[in-house]
């Protein structure tokens, strides 16, 4: 998948952020964003909320991408 190190290194700071946002930021679709998104969120490397269509990194990547 293209793109996927682009979409978790908006997600480094560990905060929620809109899917809506990292789309107009990526220049990608909000329906690509939110296939990835759930696709990461099922593999256990991103937290998905659908309530309002956020995502943050997964606590021990982002320890991990900060190790690196």
């Amino acid at each position: 998948m293209d793109g996927i190190e682009d979409f978790l290194r908006l997600l480094e700071d560990g905060q929620w952020h809109r899917l809506e946002i990292i789309a107009l930021e990526l220049g990608w679709t909000q329906a690509r964003t939110l296939r990835l998104a759930e696709f990461l969120s099922e593999h256990g490397l991103v937290r998905y909320r659908s309530s309002d269509g956020s995502v943050m990194l997964d606590p021990e990547l982002s320890s991990l991408m900060r190790e690196t």
